[in-house]
C-alpha cells in the first residue's frame, strides 16, 4: 500500500520549523510544498518541504492542512508527531 509520511523539522540556527512530506512519485501534492534537492534512499518516493516558519504552531497548522488534504482524497498517510533535526540543503 502506497502512503505519504509527514513530520516536522527544526532548524537549530534560528529555531524555525517546516513540514516534510515523503511521498510516492505519483501522488498529488498539497499547495505550499517544494520538491527537495536531496535525493532520498527510496527511489519511488520524493521529499517535499514547506517554507521555514518561526513558530511551531504555524508549522503544525501546515502539517494539519496537509493531512486534511490527503484525508479528503482517501490517500493513506503516516503523521509523525515528532520534530527531527533539519536536513542541510542549499539555501538554508
Amino acid at each position: 500500500m502506497a502512503y505519504t509520511e509527514l513530520w516536522l523539522e527544526m532548524r537549530s540556527s534560528d529555531n524555525s520549523f517546516r513540514v516534510v512530506l515523503l511521498t510516492p512519485v505519483d501522488f498529488e501534492m498539497p499547495d505550499g510544498f517544494t520538491l527537495g534537492d536531496i535525493q532520498n534512499f527510496l527511489p519511488d518516493k520524493k521529499l517535499y518541504y514547506s517554507e521555514w516558519v518561526p513558530s511551531i504552531a504555524k508549522a503544525k497548522d501546515s502539517m494539519d492542512a496537509a493531512s486534511r488534504f490527503y484525508n479528503e482524497r482517501a490517500i493513506h498517510f503516516l503523521y509523525f508527531r515528532e520534530i527531527r533535526p533539519g536536513q542541510k540543503k542549499s539555501g538554508d
